[in-house]
């Protein structure tokens, strides 16, 4: 018997997501059974209850995109990985339960160096992050970059990924109490309060000719940002904090920009495994070199998943909270 987090009708995670004990079902033989040991609680988790996703998500399922775990056991055709191999199990959910049945060929490596809470929360946003940075336009040394909610977990991963190539990007926070929050070296930072788009079309005023701009905000203040970019910089957009679309206004008066989404899921989908893995070795890398960090909140029990839900939403900076 397991415990597991089912969804059963789509809404809100703290009203829909419940326990339950199950049955472990034979093990194939061409899967791997990984015992879970820490799981994240990401937005995209959140996003995938409520049914944003129903065309490609099937009633009921358990969620979790982002969970670390070992081999408990291998089915009789499965080669390259054996019982005690530490694992995070990806392109699929179901991370919130004790145990999880899957592809062995869908399992990024993760190496000792990491503890289970850092294994835990080394995907999403590092590998979000590293995949902007790095296959979206190539970051270098010379470079000037601007990040909106910087003080977030992503955000400041961001920040010590630019650093450790001699890039200091130009931060943007909604509220002083962010400050405290934010580290690393710095170009300049920028406190975009919510009235309106005026501070941050102040902050950045002087500062224009940037190469990228990361954006997870949208709304109006895309224009903004991209009026800061040079003939040519990039535009990553990869989320909607402020639950605005960009508007049509921003491609017509932007010609000159290069303009992209970024997905994870997509990435992941699409591109080979050994290609992945070896993404994911270099975000683990910087990991265990303490060139990045993901701050961890709180820890709640999986049979207490109810809890954490109600700890974590809505989401916030301060650190992530883990189901353990």
């Amino acid at each position: 018997m397991q415990y597991q987090a089912v969804v059963r009708k789509f809404g809100p995670a703290e009203e829909v997501v419940g326990i339950e004990r199950a049955e472990l079902a034979p093990l194939s033989r061409h899967q791997i059974r990984v015992r879970l040991l820490a799981r994240s609680i990401n937005p995209s988790d959140i996003i995938t209850i409520s049914g944003a996703y129903a065309g490609r998500t099937t009633l009921p399922f358990i969620p979790g995109f982002e969970a670390f775990g070992v081999v408990e056991a291998c089915g009789e055709e499965v080669r390259g990985l054996s019982p005690g191999a530490r694992v995070l199990p990806v392109r699929s959910a179901g991370g919130w339960q004790e145990f999880k049945d899957t592809d062995p060929a869908w399992c990024l490596r993760v190496p000792d160096e990491l503890s289970a809470f850092e294994a835990a929360t080394s995907y999403v946003n590092p590998m979000t992050a590293w995949l902007m940075l790095h296959n979206k336009f190539g970051l270098r040394s010379g470079m000037r970059i601007a990040v909106n909610a910087a003080a977030s977990s992503i955000g400041s991963i961001l920040i010590g990924m630019a650093n450790a190539v001699g890039v200091e990007p130009i931060a943007i926070v909604r509220s002083e109490e962010s400050l405290a929050r934010l580290g690393g070296r710095l170009e300049a930072v920028i406190v975009d309060r919510a009235e309106g788009e005026s501070d941050l079309a102040a902050g950045l005023a002087g500062r224009h000719g940037l190469d990228a701009v990361l954006d997870c905000v949208g709304g109006a203040r895309a224009l903004v940002l991209a009026d800061a970019l040079k003939p040519g910089g990039h535009f990553v957009h990869y989320g909607l904090l402020s639950g605005q679309s960009i508007p049509p206004a921003f491609w017509a008066s932007h010609p000159d920009i290069a303009f992209s989404y970024c997905h994870l899921r997509e990435w992941v989908h699409s591109e080979a495994m050994n290609n992945v893995q070896r993404a994911y070795s270099e975000v683990a890398a910087q990991i265990a070199a303490k060139v990045i960090a993901t701050e961890v909140r709180e820890v709640f029990p999986l049979e207490k998943v109810g809890q954490a839900l109600r700890s974590a939403l809505p989401f916030r900076t301060g650190g992530k909270v883990l189901i353990a």
